[in-house]
């Protein structure tokens, strides 16, 4: 299974690339996979991802379009040909 990923500011800087393909064996598999194996791919993404790396908001998760909350990713089920954009949500005035 193959899932399309779009990272956006700041985090492609992370791994030098816009965009990028994650493949994920067996058949079922969730978007906390996908995560997990882009933080196998590239170090400390994952961590950067969820916010763990210093004092800002999580980046947010979109599936095809929709919105995931993080509180969701175990158990948002992902399929072959899905696509995945993170982005930092910036707030401005």
């Amino acid at each position: 299974m193959e899932i399309s990923v779009r990272l956006d500011e700041p985090a492609w800087r992370l791994v030098g690339q816009k965009t990028l393909a994650v493949r994920l064996t067996g058949e079922t598999n969730t978007l906390a996979d996908v995560i997990g194996e882009l933080g196998k791919m590239f170090a400390g993404l994952e961590a950067e991802l969820r916010g763990q790396t210093g004092d800002f908001v999580p980046y947010s998760l979109f599936l095809n379009d929709q919105m995931v909350r993080w509180v969701d990713v175990e158990k948002t089920r992902v399929k072959d040909g899905d696509r995945l954009r993170v982005i930092l949500p910036i707030a401005g005035g």
